[in-house]
Order: C-alpha cells, then structure tokens, then sequence
C-alpha cells in the first residue's frame, strides 16, 4: 500500500502577509532611515510608503531605498490612511510616521498579539515609556484626550495619539473612517473601542524629530479638530450618553429660576417671576426632549449594530 503522507492544519497554514505602511509629506531628512530601519527589523515586510505631495526629495529617496510608491494626492493624514487601507491588501498592517521618531526595534513586539490573534489592534504607547521626547503642549493635550475617551468608554487607553500601530485585517477593511487630518487616530481608537475590538498597547520611546525636521501638527487647529471628532463620534455611537447628559444639564439649569418662582409662589399666591417661570418650563421640557431623542437614537444604533453583526455572520457562513 502507498503511504499516505499526512498534514495537520499548522502545516497548511501559510505565513501572514505583513506590511509596513508610511505616511508621508516632505520627510527627505528621515524617510531614508525609517525603511532601512523597517526593512532591517522585518525583512519579510513589504514596506509601502504613501506619499501626501510631497514638494522635496521623499518619493526619490523611498523609491532608492526600495519601497513601494502610492501617491494621495488629497492632503490629509486621515485621508492617506483611508487610501492605505482601500488599497493595500494584507493580513497584518503596521501603520507607522515617516519621520524617524518611533522605534523600529518595537515593531515585532508590536505585530506578536495580532500575529497570535490576541489582539485586533496594538498601539505603541508614548506614555507608558517615561523616556518618550514629548513637548509638554503635546503631553497635556493627550492627557485631556485619553481621560475624556477612558471616561466615556470605560476604557483604560494610555495613549489614543499614537501614530504607531498595528492592525488585523478586519480592523482595516472593516471600519469606516472619515476623518481627513491628524483626528484619524482618534477615530480609529473610538471606533475599535465601540464595535469591541481587542486593543492592547506596548511601550514605545518616542524620539525627537531629526535635524531639519518639522511637525505638520497645528496644536490649536488640530486639537479643535480632535476635539470636534471625539464629540461627533460620541453624538453617533453614544447617542444616550451625549444627548441624555444635555438634557440633564438643560433640567438642571431650568430648576434654578423654576426654584426662584415656586418660592415666591408660596410666600405671595402669585407667580410674580412669570418669565423665570416660563424660562424655568421651557429648559426643563427641553432637558426632557433631549433625553427622548438620546434614548430613541440608542435604540436605532443598537438595531444597526444587530443587523451589521447578522450580516457578518452570513458572509463568514457563506465563505
């Protein structure tokens, strides 16, 4: 009889496809490095560096150093990674800056949950490395924006900036993103945290910028535009929250010169405070609409979240 060779499932498996992602924008003084830093971490890597027109020598320098060229022509890191993740297909995505302030030597540490699936994404965390070049503008600013998200969802993130993580392929191909500038990370740390996927974060020493180097960050813009995100992404998929928290504000304001007019009611029989009366009615009934609208809103996202789980149920039963 011939012998019959047999294979168990581990043999089958085939190495994931990893791929390094760089968003790039006048980055002539780093890019260089970050790829033969990359390349040399991770030989099996792909690296693809996705270029923001870029006015100096970043795509001739990248494309010497042998990486992949895609060009973005819609200036906007959030609109870069929205292109990466349209068009790269992979299994295991590290998303990192081109401008040689994260450390290469992280990203196998990084890459090893989702490599193992116990993570769906893993952030490198500036915050939990004490060494981390960080401008004290910056600090506070991610201070105030990862107390707000831990908060709102029970979270306990230490660092929802980062631009310098690794993602599954569900993660990529399945949440939607919009936003446009540097809010992108924020949108992609609320969403992952919304639909329940697996974070996890790792340490990470973020290094200052190379000589002749410059941020493209705009603190104040930039952070009204973080700012503006958190609270958008809050009014969409914490609609009870948001909207029940107003109106609890609303009926808390209103009971303060509906107080004033129930008082001089009592001493007097008259309603002498008749507009505090009126303005006192008029938040309450406010407060009480908002708290409607919150608790019908919840109900159609959780309906929405149903439906989407159902049919992912269906196409992974259908593949």
């Amino acid at each position: 009889m011939d012998q019959i060779n047999k294979t168990s499932p581990e043999d089958n498996k085939r190495e994931p496809k990893v791929v390094i992602l760089i968003p790039c924008l006048n980055e002539e003084h780093s890019i260089a490095k970050v790829i033969q830093d990359f390349k040399a971490r991770i030989p099996e890597a792909e690296v693809i560096v996705f270029d923001n027109g870029s006015t100096d020598r970043s795509v001739e320098i990248a494309t010497t150093e042998g990486a992949k060229i895609y060009h973005e022509k819609r200036r906007g890191k959030g609109l870069v990674v929205q292109s990466m993740f349209q068009k790269v297909d992979a299994d295991i995505y590290v998303m990192v800056d081109g401008d040689d302030t994260y450390p290469a030597d992280r990203v196998r540490a990084l890459i090893e949950p989702v490599r193992r699936d116990q993570a769906d994404m893993v952030t490198g965390s500036r915050i939990l490395e004490g060494e981390s070049q960080f401008r004290w503008l910056n600090r506070l600013g991610n201070l105030f924006f990862q107390n707000l998200i831990n908060f709102i969802f029970k979270s306990k993130l230490t660092d929802i900036l980062s631009g310098y993580r690794c993602m599954n392929r569900k993660v990529v191909k399945r949440l939607p993103l919009f936003a446009r500038g540097f809010d992108i990370e924020v949108e992609l740390t609320v969403k992952a945290l919304e639909r329940r996927y697996r974070l996890a974060e790792i340490p990470v020493v973020l290094r200052s910028r190379p000589k002749g180097s410059f941020s493209k960050i705009r603190v104040v813009s930039d952070g009204i535009k973080i700012l503006t995100m958190i609270f958008a992404l809050m009014r969409d998929y914490k609609p009870f929250t948001t909207f029940g928290a107003l109106g609890l504000l609303f009926m808390g304001t209103g009971l303060i010169p509906g107080i004033y007019a129930v008082i001089g009611f009592l001493e007097t029989g008259l309603v002498e405070r008749f507009p505090s009366a009126i303005l006192s009615v008029g938040m309450i009934l406010s407060g009480l609409l908002c708290i409607t609208v919150g608790l019908i809103l919840h109900t159609i996202n959780r309906r929405f979240h149903e439906m989407e789980y159902l049919m992912g149920m269906d196409s992974r039963d259908s593949d």
